[in-house]
């Protein structure tokens, strides 16, 4: 079984507006005419720090993630926390609804089969995201795993 952890993240205030103009859909699915479209809707669009632009975009993406807690638009948290969220979609004509934790996981070797990675990463995609993480020491989207929970115990 995987060993799971609390931490504290960074969550967004009242300062930043309307949590629905501050989130984004994970960056990879993001076009550029998306990407324009988030922007506008608020200057604290996620999008921003997930998906960066400029010459040096990872330290651009620090400034702005500095200037975020500066503001007061983000705030790191108090306590260490695992979060439990609902996600809500319709799909064929039908309402249905995703649960999940937010919480930090240990790796492990793959020879383990404890956790297992994805089958088709990309090795660009993969140092994209691992400079963005140096740089900014975040990590702005959360990593999905699944997990079988036969019993309902979750």
């Amino acid at each position: 079984m995987a060993e799971i952890k609390a931490f504290r993240p960074l969550r967004y205030t009242e300062k930043a507006g309307s949590i629905a103009s501050c989130v984004c859909p994970p960056y990879d699915i993001v076009s550029d005419g998306m990407r324009k479209e988030l922007c506008e809707r608020s200057e604290c669009n996620l999008i921003r720090l997930e998906l960066p632009e400029g010459d040096d975009k990872y330290k651009e993406a620090k400034k702005l993630l500095d200037s975020f807690i500066e503001k007061g638009y983000l705030k790191k948290d108090d306590k260490d926390g695992i979060f439990i969220y609902e996600e809500e979609f319709e799909l064929k004509g039908r309402t249905l609804v995703l649960d999940g934790l937010v919480c930090l996981c240990k790796t492990y070797d793959f020879s383990e089969g404890v956790v297992l990675p994805h089958e088709e990463t990309l090795s660009k995609a993969k140092k994209d995201r691992f400079d963005l993480m140096t740089e900014t020491f975040c990590n702005f989207s959360s990593v999905y795993s699944l997990f079988a929970d036969d019993e309902g115990y979750i």
